[in-house]
């Protein structure tokens, strides 16, 4: 496509100077149609003007691209309306549960429906399984702010150099004490 608007510009514009500015011969007589008649005086200059480069470029790419994407997608959507068509309703048979892309009436909507889409079932629980989450934390800030509330009531927090206390070493510590309490007895002299 590229190559094609590159060449019919230049194609064109010099079949029609040629054209036009081309003396023809009838019977040895010259007959010159487009041909100005200055005689070759006065300086020949080019108009300064900005490049169109990226103007064509674009426009050639836009045009690859629309093309490359609206011509299979034409195609595709001709083939479905003519020889397809839309779903006929017909009763459901005993037993048997329709898809949800069955619903839809046209093919491509059903496509759409089975393949991109998710199952609004899947959906509704998603959603569900979001509000739950939510109304979860909603309960958790709640208890936090009523833990907040009591410690500014009792004036008991914890500092910033509070460490909590590892259960395990304190076990130990109980166990060593009892021990040697059991081994040297109350009354222990120094």
């Amino acid at each position: 496509m590229v190559s094609w608007s590159g060449l019919g510009r230049s194609f064109g514009t010099s079949l029609f100077k040629n054209n036009i500015k081309t003396p023809f011969v009838i019977q040895n007589v010259n007959f010159s149609v487009g041909k100005t008649l200055n005689a070759g005086h006065g300086h020949k200059t080019m108009a300064l003007q900005p490049s169109r480069w990226q103007y064509h470029k674009f426009k050639d790419m836009l045009h690859y691209y629309l093309m490359v994407g609206l011509i299979p997608v034409g195609a595709i959507i001709f083939y479905t309306n003519v020889f397809i068509g839309p779903a006929q309703l017909t009763p459901i048979p005993e037993g048997y549960e329709p898809k949800h892309w069955e619903y839809h009436r046209h093919p491509i909507t059903r496509f759409i429906a089975r393949y991109i889409h998710n199952n609004p079932q899947q959906e509704y629980e998603k959603f569900m399984h979001y509000i739950d989450e939510e109304a979860q934390k909603a309960k958790l800030r709640a208890l936090e702010k009523e833990v907040h509330k009591k410690m500014a009531e009792r004036h008991d927090y914890q500092a910033y150099y509070y460490r909590p206390m590892v259960n395990k070493y304190h076990r130990i510590n109980k166990q060593t004490g009892d021990e040697m309490y059991e081994r040297i007895g109350d009354d222990v002299k120094d």
